[in-house]
């Protein structure tokens, strides 16, 4: 399995996100020593971490490599670094995208959507919703997924489903082609807690130190 991890020094919300201790280890070891038995490749603007990986032992696996400086920035497309991984190293075969910010995120959930990879050109981690929905319009409230004269059960709703971005698993000509992660054919995996959680917020942070105990 092919391995893509995108990992930043700073971050906007959550001060040093990455490196917080979760279990003892730094956010992003702690991710990367989840997947020691597979091809690795670690894209960081960061020397702390670049240094960190290649001196660990541990991490043998992991090809490490630094941020090409146009690619540099908060507003740059995760897209972008992905397609300029695949281009230096010439990338052909299924690549599985995470992020170290899904501490709870299993290897064997992502491997198993790996495998679905020529049945689905992309698999896509995500949250599933079957609840009443509205929106706001300049007119007031509009149901979305609903008649609001016609109660039906929840369960009969349609499912709406929302990217978690735990894990995309795609060809690299998917990418290359759309410069999109998601394919056209594409299948959503549901995740549930805490595998689920993201770190984007300092309150994702403390929801994470409580699910670890």
């Amino acid at each position: 399995m092919i391995v893509f991890i995108p990992i930043k020094h700073n971050s906007q919300r959550v001060p040093r996100k990455n490196f917080r201790l979760f279990n003892g280890k730094p956010l992003y070891k702690h991710t990367l020593l989840k997947y020691t038995d597979e091809q690795v490749f670690v894209d960081t603007d960061s020397d702390e971490i670049f240094n960190s990986i290649k001196e660990d032992p541990k991490l043998s696996n992991v090809e490490v490599f630094k941020r090409e400086k146009n690619l540099i920035g908060d507003t740059v497309s995760v897209c972008d670094l992905i397609k300029n991984f695949i281009l230096k190293y010439n990338i052909n075969k299924p690549i599985a995208q995470i992020h170290v910010t899904s501490p709870f995120l299993l290897a064997s959930s992502v491997k198993t959507c790996y495998n679905m990879i020529g049945d689905y050109d992309s698999v896509v981690s995500c949250n599933v919703y079957q609840t009443r929905f509205w929106r706001k319009e300049n007119y007031g409230f509009c149901p979305v997924n609903h008649n609001p004269l016609k109660l039906e059960q929840t369960q009969d709703l349609p499912k709406f489903y929302e990217e978690n971005s735990a894990f995309y698993i795609f060809e690299p000509k998917v990418l290359l082609q759309t410069g999109n992660r998601i394919g056209k054919n594409p299948f959503f995996s549901e995740l549930s807690e805490p595998e689920n959680i993201d770190i984007d917020t300092e309150k994702d942070w403390i929801k994470v130190l409580k699910e670890s105990y």
